[in-house]
């Protein structure tokens, strides 16, 4: 069992985010370090302070937080909400989204998704669409559903709300990423509709309980939508629409894009134009998507590989692949089973990572691909 499935490892970490100067990519090298949130307030103030960016200060308050009831509060209210915590070290964390750079460490999470079978892609927008924009996004939705796409959106006002809507209609699965805690639904007009998702797909967000709907948070929300999703399609958009973020973060997560094209005199259509302009591909029919996703329904076929290769490797490579399964494995267990230098057993992960034959994931964990 790994340390996120335990209860008092999760209210550990979840007091160690709470800490002033560790933020999720400073938890994650603290992780690396350590391998679990106990062993790191079991460390010292001196060999905390090692660690690039911890001043002494940082690491007494670290050593200092185990007593925090903040963790124990939120599991609590993970219980009574019927949810659950997801980390990058879950198996269940959805894959996508743990390749990011800036991965949320915590995932809070309900209702239920299998992350591994599903084609996620997103559907943003403008709040306030026009009847052009809401048709094109319920015809959109509709065709993409009875494909099998899982449809990501944020549950704001406006197109958001109509993906959610026509892909519960349809019988479909949709994922509602929030900027606040779970228990916080914003709009407040979509909480039915956010009982539904959460009967019918699922609620995240990396928010924990407690959380208001700030201003600030919705962009760090977007990079989720974006990157829980193979492609991410803008309806209508604005010249300053939050929408064109989420695109820009697809962008910047190596994802596909995809824009509806509009009236060169609608002000909803700028942000769209922008985009295709920019190499966005432009959208008039479900296929145009689809096309993109020869492989649909299987989500990490780049990191597929001939099983023929294997036949290929000498007796250690082979030796080595095999102790990598689908369950995460830490490097260090791996050299001290195989009982092989760090440097060398790195140089033969990285080269079986280039074949595509595993996946390195965040804290120097290894799964097969």
């Amino acid at each position: 069992m790994g340390w996120e499935e335990s209860l008092e490892e999760q209210k550990l970490l979840l007091n160690l985010l709470r800490v002033d100067g560790i933020g999720p990519a400073r938890l994650r090298a603290l992780i690396n370090r350590f391998h679990q949130p106990s062993a790191i307030l079991g460390g010292s103030v001196a060999e905390l302070s090692k660690l690039a960016g911890i001043t002494p200060e940082t690491a007494g308050a670290i050593l200092d937080c185990g007593s925090s009831r903040f963790g124990s509060e939120q599991i609590e209210k993970l219980a009574s909400e019927r949810a659950v915590l997801l980390t990058p070290w879950h198996r269940e964390y959805p894959e996508l989204l743990r390749r990011l750079v800036d991965a949320p460490v915590c995932l809070f999470m309900k209702g239920k998704t299998d992350w591994k079978k599903a084609f996620s892609l997103a559907i943003v927008g403008t709040r306030r669409p026009s009847e052009y924009g809401r048709r094109a996004t319920a015809h959109l939705v509709s065709d993409l559903v009875a494909s099998g796409v899982t449809i990501i959106s944020g549950l704001a006002r406006g197109v958001d709300t109509i993906a959610h809507r026509e892909t519960l209609r349809q019988g479909g699965r949709t994922v509602a990423v929030l900027g606040s805690g779970l228990d916080n639904i914003y709009p407040g007009e979509n909480r039915k509709l956010a009982e539904r998702i959460a009967e019918q797909g699922a609620l995240c967000s990396e928010f924990p309980f407690g959380t208001p709907p700030d201003a600030v948070n919705f962009p760090r929300r977007n990079r989720i939508i974006s990157g829980l999703s193979a492609g991410t399609i803008v309806i209508e958009a604005g010249e300053r629409s939050g929408a064109l973020i989420t695109a820009y973060q697809a962008l910047d997560q190596n994802r596909e894009v995809f824009a509806l094209p509009g009236s060169i005199f609608s002000q909803n259509s700028i942000g769209c134009h922008r985009l295709i302009q920019q190499g966005a591909k432009l959208v008039s029919t479900s296929a145009d998507i689809l096309d993109e996703f020869p492989a649909q329904g299987d989500l990490f076929d780049q990191v597929g590989y001939d099983p023929a290769v294997t036949e290929q490797l000498s007796e250690k490579q082979k030796q080595v692949f095999n102790m990598i399964s689908s369950d995460p494995v830490h490097i260090d267990a791996l050299t001290k089973t195989l009982g092989m230098p760090s440097g060398e057993l790195l140089a033969m992960l990285l080269q079986f990572e280039l074949q595509g034959m595993v996946v390195q994931l965040p804290g120097k964990l290894f799964v097969r691909a």
